[in-house]
């Protein structure tokens, strides 16, 4: 497992492919440039000398490969320097569920979850636009990630980050005095432009931005598909709107307007917190107790690990 490799190992195993370019050195020879994954992290890995070291066709992103690499370390992180790799085999020995990474509570207990708090939507005109919208979107939701490399960057990755809000806003909500009709409504809804922004595979590694994506951003098209929702009063469409609009906060992270709404701006910190913590656990996942991170780009700092 990627967790377990330490710097002067060879290794001969499986993982997925998450990311693969082919780059350039100073001196114009190609190599390879790859992030392998499996189920209990990531890691960079190289290929130097293509001719030589990949047997067959080049492999695609979220597809399995077998390596056989050297665990070095480049800057204090560590790198696989890979000797041979190919796409794996049908008949090859792997386990598939110790590859793919994915959420860690099953996706089936987590849309129950997910359910439960639509259930717990008092309005009956807003539990009913919500449930539209959700079942409408039912295939995506049990395998979307809720981004492309950020946070919850796997399989399952958009529920397990709505049902954790919902978990954290119902105790939330019994210390403040919300509507958490319209809170619930906002966390299920928040991210649902993300279910068209990305182009994902079944495995969530395969996922890139749409056009859509890339010219609107998921807030954008959330605002559409509330607009859009039967059922709601002009009012109810406002007050979700404003909550999706809002819910990054500053306009350098993607929203126009800051929460305006106690509900809103509950619904931002919980965001906050859910994706930090993410990216917190990712990050001590792949560090030993006791030790530093590196810097680690979307928090912008190290983190110490405490276990």
């Amino acid at each position: 497992m990627i967790k377990d490799l330490e710097k002067g190992q060879s290794i001969i195993g499986y993982f997925a492919v998450k990311d693969i370019a082919e780059k350039e050195t100073k001196e114009q020879k190609k190599y390879l440039d790859l992030t392998l994954v499996d189920s209990s992290g990531e890691i960079n890995a190289k290929v130097w000398d293509i001719s030589q070291s990949l047997l067959g066709e080049m492999p695609q992103k979220s597809e399995i490969v077998k390596t056989d690499a050297n665990v070095e370390e480049y800057k204090g992180v560590l790198q696989l320097k890979i000797n041979r790799i190919r796409r794996a085999k049908a008949d090859d020995d792997y386990d598939l569920d110790a590859i793919i990474p994915k959420a860690p509570v099953p996706v089936e207990k987590m849309y129950a979850v997910l359910c439960r708090f639509i259930e717990a939507i008092s309005n009956d005109s807003l539990k009913q636009a919500v449930a539209k919208i959700i079942e409408e979107h039912k295939e995506k939701i049990m395998y979307y990630p809720a981004a492309k490399t950020n946070h919850h960057s796997y399989m399952g990755g958009w529920l397990h980050h709505t049902t954790t809000m919902l978990l954290a806003a119902e105790r939330l909500s019994t210390l403040y005095q919300v509507n958490t009709d319209l809170l619930y409504a906002g966390i299920i809804l928040h991210d649902i432009g993300k279910l068209y922004e990305y182009q994902a595979d079944n495995t969530g590694l395969g996922t890139e931005y749409s056009l859509e994506g890339e010219l609107l951003g998921h807030i954008a098209i959330g605002i559409r598909i509330i607009e859009r929702a039967e059922g709601l009063d002009d009012e109810q469409k406002l007050l979700l709107q404003h909550i999706i609009l809002s819910h990054h906060q500053n306009p350098e992270w993607g929203s126009p307007k800051r929460p305006m709404l106690k509900e809103a701006e509950l619904l931002h910190h919980l965001d906050m917190i859910d994706s930090r913590m993410n990216d917190f656990l990712k990050a001590e996942n792949q560090t030993q107790q006791g030790c530093l991170t590196p810097k680690i780009f979307q928090l912008d700092r190290k983190i110490y690990c405490t276990g």
